[in-house]
């Protein structure tokens, strides 16, 4: 993103890169029978905080372009914050595994309808 692309182009950007922290972060996890596994030390681990990083860099400069674009910065935020929580963490619950992606389709989908909106503008 930078100061002169368009605001569906940004968002479609965002919406990627929620997906693939979603899809990275679970394949960091081992599953075992009753929980899920994450190794701290792993390359993959070092990945995702990169990536958690990359996102939260990418939401400072939405932030400051799309100042009115309250809820899809909050909603983000809270993924972030999240994501950064459950996945600091060695041994995750299948219940919180599935509270974290219900996050994630919210935020696909406020983005999608974003996008919609934007495409019957033009």
């Amino acid at each position: 993103m930078d100061e002169y692309s368009p605001k569906k182009h940004d968002i479609a950007e965002l919406k990627y890169l929620c997906n693939s922290l979603n899809r990275d972060a679970i394949l960091s996890l081992q599953k075992t029978n009753t929980h899920w596994i994450n190794d701290l030390s792993s390359q993959q681990s070092a990945n995702l905080n990169e990536l958690i990083e990359h996102i939260a860099s990418f939401v400072w400069r939405f932030k400051i372009k799309y100042p009115k674009e309250n809820l899809v910065i909050s909603l983000v935020e809270e993924y972030l914050d999240e994501t950064y929580n459950l996945f600091g963490s060695p041994v995750i619950t299948l219940s919180e595994i599935i509270d974290w992606e219900s996050m994630n389709q919210n935020i696909v989908s406020v983005l999608d309808d974003d996008l919609k909106c934007l495409a019957s503008k033009t």
